[in-house]
């Protein structure tokens, strides 16, 4: 049963740029620069977001834990990162785009890994010492939250 729990969170990290894609169709330009909400990100800057967190943390910390015996893994200041990379005129699909090309990349890397590999650990200052199997529903959980939030919950 692990196994197969470890095969569909493998899947569901790596259709969620997918799922991204499929609800941002519906938006045009000014709505996808809108705030979601009064005081909230656009949905631009919500995909954005998501995919820097990924491609800056969640994936690297993936990499590391399976490459090195029980690494340090570094903070991520996704606040500063957006501050000094966001473009709101970098196209919504260039950022899909490079989001699935990375998901798929660290997906297939995990997915190839044998099974102990799951119980490696990488300690990060926040979140203490944990297991690959936790970064990886970590960063599944941190794109759900942000879909969520795309639906205007």
């Amino acid at each position: 049963m692990l196994d197969e729990y470890r095969r569909e969170l493998v899947e569901r990290y790596r259709r969620q740029p997918a799922a991204y894609r499929e609800r941002l169709k519906a938006l045009d330009e000014a709505a996808l620069h809108s705030p979601i909400k009064p005081g909230e990100w656009s949905a631009h800057q919500v995909i954005f977001h998501v995919s820097a967190v990924d491609e800056q943390a969640y994936g690297p910390r993936l990499l590391r834990i399976l490459r090195e015996d029980r690494p340090e893994l570094e903070d991520f200041d996704s606040d500063r990162w957006m501050a000094d990379h966001y473009g709101p005129g970098e196209p919504s699909q260039v950022i899909l785009d490079r989001w699935q090309s990375a998901r798929q990349a660290y997906a297939d890397e995990v997915a190839a890994a044998p099974r102990e590999a799951w119980s490696r650990t990488g300690r990060q200052p926040y979140w203490g010492e944990r297991t690959l199997q936790w970064w990886v529903e970590r960063a599944v959980a941190h794109a759900e939250e942000h879909q969520r939030q795309l639906e205007g919950e």
